[in-house]
Order: structure tokens, then sequence, then C-alpha cells
């Protein structure tokens, strides 16, 4: 933590904690966490793209963009490095939402060693998908199917192969 902070939050009295105040507050720790994320990763050099899109409950379009990179250590991180409000959930936008945040982040895609996906046709289709966009500019960003993804489709027809399940998910859905 930096010590200023610190030395802020023990205050008593005259401690400025209006909604702007705090909002901007909590703006420049995000920032400060941000930046040590991106100087991490700039260290260990190569990082792998996690990113997938969804529709929240007001309708709008989310998109979270996650980072995974191995230090010196070889500890492995996934750092969620923010969600996104996207206009469409085309290959095209989230494309270039994912090259903003590189580019913000400072990041090369010559870097990117990995791509993480779901199975999502604007995601990875062979034609104008995210990963076929990305693999142009950087053939070594190899891609994988996400497990999670892959495994809730797995569980999800085996659940519907049997009677007494899918009658169970029909009756709390």
């Amino acid at each position: 933590m930096i010590p200023e902070v610190l030395t802020w939050m023990e205050k008593k009295a005259s401690k400025y904690v209006s909604g702007e105040i705090l909002n901007e507050f909590l703006q420049l720790m995000t920032l400060n966490i941000t930046r040590q994320i991106c100087s991490d990763i700039q260290k260990s050099r190569y990082y792998t793209i996690m990113a997938d899109e969804c529709t929240d409950t007001a309708n709008k379009e989310q998109f979270s963009i996650c980072i995974r990179w191995v230090d010196s250590q070889l500890d492995d991180h996934e750092d969620v490095i923010g969600l996104y409000a996207v206009d469409k959930i085309d290959s095209e936008s989230l494309y270039k939402a994912i090259k903003d945040v590189l580019l913000r982040m400072n990041l090369s895609i010559s870097n990117c060693r990995g791509q993480c996906y779901d199975g999502a046709a604007n995601m990875i289709g062979s034609k104008t998908g995210v990963a076929t966009r990305i693999q142009a500019e950087e053939g070594r960003a190899i891609l994988t199917h996400c497990y999670g993804h892959a495994l809730n489709l797995a569980v999800g027809n085996a659940m519907k192969q049997s009677k007494h399940c899918r009658d169970a998910l029909d009756t709390a859905f």
C-alpha cells in the first residue's frame, strides 16, 4: 500500500469522503494497480489473452479481458484487466477492444503466445473471428478453446441425457 494513502485513511477528521472524491480515489487506486500489473507482465515478456463477451441484465454488451502470464519464479498469474462496455459483440469490435487494451498496457502483440476464448463464431471463426485476426498479426498466438466453457458444455450435455436431471433443471429454471 502507498504510505500516503495509509496516512490519509488513519485521519480522524476531514477525510473528504464525498462521492466524487471517493470515486476519484478509487480510480487512482485502480490505475496504480493496473500500472503494477502492466509492469509485471512486461517483465515476463510473454502472455496469453483470455476474453469473453456477454450481455448484462440491463441488456448492455460487456467484454471481459484477462491476461495470463508466468513470472521469473515460474508462478502463473491470471489478471482481470477490465470489464469493458462495447457497442456490438461482432469480431471487429471485440478485436479493436483487445488491441486498445494492449496498446494502453504497452504490450506488444508480438509477445502474445496464446488466446483463450469460448466457442462463439465471433471469437474463433475461421475467416473473421478475433482469434483469426490476432493470428494474422502474430502467428505464434495459439488458440485454445476455454476449458471452463468446454466443461460447461459437456456437463450440460450429460445432464440432458438423464430424464431426472433434465426434469429437475426444467423445474428449477
